[in-house]
């Protein structure tokens, strides 16, 4: 499978945007990206650092104050797009040439 040509702050929107509550964890955020966009099943695990990395340093995302409870009953926090995130992600998604879109298509597992 090709890497798909979006940033990572457009697949964690994505992701966000895709869930019934607009938030998640990182491990469904992680979830999403694997299930979507089969290359990141066999792509190294530095993709992960950059994905944490976006939401911990970006205006588009921030940490909501729900928490959802893993496994060993583990706490983790919820992220959300913030009303900057919902429009840059508006605009980005506005923004891809044909191309990029006919790639982004070839790339994911379920269109």
């Amino acid at each position: 499978w090709p890497r798909p040509p979006l940033n990572y702050c457009v697949l964690i929107a994505l992701a966000l945007c895709n869930s019934p509550s607009s938030s998640l964890t990182v491990q469904q955020i992680y979830q999403f990206t694997r299930q979507h966009f089969p290359f990141f099943q066999t792509a190294p695990e530095g993709w992960k650092n950059t994905i944490r990395h976006n939401l911990c340093f970006s205006s588009c995302f921030e940490k909501t104050t729900g928490f959802v409870c893993g496994e060993g009953n583990r706490k983790s926090c919820l992220w959300k797009l913030t009303p900057e995130g919902h429009r840059k992600f508006q605009e980005e998604a506005q923004a891809l040439p044909k191309e990029a879109l006919d790639l982004v298509r070839q790339s994911t597992s379920e269109p």
